[in-house]
């Protein structure tokens, strides 16, 4: 079975391996600090891709814990098709538009990501029924919660300031999100027409 290994303070999928030997990672840490995290084996695959969620988290207090939940996520796919014995190939693995931009294969998915309307849609047809808004979507909001209740206590309180998070879930085929990780200063550049589309309503409405 796979494990991911991420290092330390780095983003943008850099840096990122996935093994399936403990020596191997054993190894590898000699040298660098790194998270150790469990790979879902049973992913949800659209067209043949791996895909994962991005959704925006605004904390306006932690004492008394304030949060507010954007409305619109959006879907990142892999540039390639999704193979779980093909460990080495990080354009089927990691879903990072700055690793999927330098994918020269073919696009079936345009720039590698959905709105939350078309992938909403997608999942009505395939599932026959509204299974983001009944199940994905609540369950994501109680995982964020939980996650910003963890660390309440342990971030110091301060008036007048607020932080933006960037919370990014798996679905797995019995449409359960997982948590994968929690991007603070999330990167806001225009890397593709539905960032563009998405960054600005939400920097509007925020």
């Amino acid at each position: 079975r796979s494990t991911w290994v991420k290092p330390a303070e780095m983003s943008r999928g850099r840096g990122i391996k996935i093994f399936n030997n403990l020596a191997e990672i054993l190894d590898y840490g000699k040298e660098h600090q790194y998270v150790v995290q469990k790979y879902l084996e049973n992913p949800m695959i659209v067209m043949r891709r791996k895909f994962d969620i991005r959704q925006w988290v605004l904390v306006t207090s932690f004492c008394p814990l304030t949060i507010w939940f954007y409305e619109e996520c959006y879907v990142r796919f892999g540039a390639a098709d999704y193979r779980i014995d093909e460990i080495k190939n990080k354009f089927a693995h990691l879903t990072n538009n700055s690793v999927a931009k330098h994918y020269e294969g073919s696009e079936p998915i345009e720039g590698n990501m959905w709105d939350q309307e078309t992938f909403q849609e997608h999942l009505i047809q395939t599932h026959g029924s509204d299974v983001f808004a009944e199940k994905i979507q609540p369950a994501v909001q109680k995982i964020v919660q939980w996650s910003l209740e963890c660390a309440q206590d342990s971030i110091a309180h301060r008036e007048g300031s607020f932080e933006l998070f960037g919370y990014d879930f798996m679905v797995d085929e019995e449409c359960n999100p997982w948590l994968i990780e929690i991007n603070t200063s999330p990167a806001m550049d225009y890397s593709t027409v539905k960032i563009w589309c998405s960054n600005s309503a939400l920097q509007k409405n925020w």
